[in-house]
């Protein structure tokens, strides 16, 4: 009888547990996406900005750039090859998947040479991660409204 009555606190503890743990697996995804897109961009120049990609060289003059594809964020590599840095490709499906900030919002756009990386992490168990990032190339300045 005892263990009846503590049957809904246990499957609620258990609830909180999961919850917590998958916010944490989006904070962690969208401080890296932050931190990814800030140091890349900001010392990015000749940039090529479409709604889901951004292509640039680095500061060493090697082409690199961001694309959003299946609603997964990959980091456009020097070499032609790109790498997730959103995701979770352990299970093999994304728990996680980036989504517009609002609907019918780019992306990336570009404003008076500033860069705007404006999209959600959107976590399976409902948690969600605001990316508003204003950038400006080749200065190091940035400005986050997240």
């Amino acid at each position: 009888m005892i263990v009846l009555a503590m049957l809904p606190a246990a499957v609620q503890s258990v609830r909180m547990y999961e919850y917590s743990c998958s916010w944490q697996e989006t904070a962690l995804q969208g401080i890296h996406l932050e931190d990814t897109l800030t140091v890349s961009l900001a010392s990015a120049s000749s940039l090529r900005v479409t709604d889901s990609s951004v292509r640039f060289l680095t500061d060493k003059n090697l082409r690199s750039g961001f694309l959003i594809r299946q609603g997964v964020i990959y980091k456009c590599l020097d070499d032609g090859t790109v790498q997730p840095v959103t995701g979770t490709g352990e299970t093999g499906r994304n728990k996680i998947i980036v989504e517009p900030l609002e609907p019918g919002c780019p992306f990336f756009s570009q404003e008076d040479g500033c860069v705007r990386a404006a999209m959600n992490l959107k976590h399976e168990a409902g948690c969600t991660w605001r990316c508003d990032l204003w950038i400006y190339p080749g200065t190091g300045i940035t400005h986050e409204t997240s």
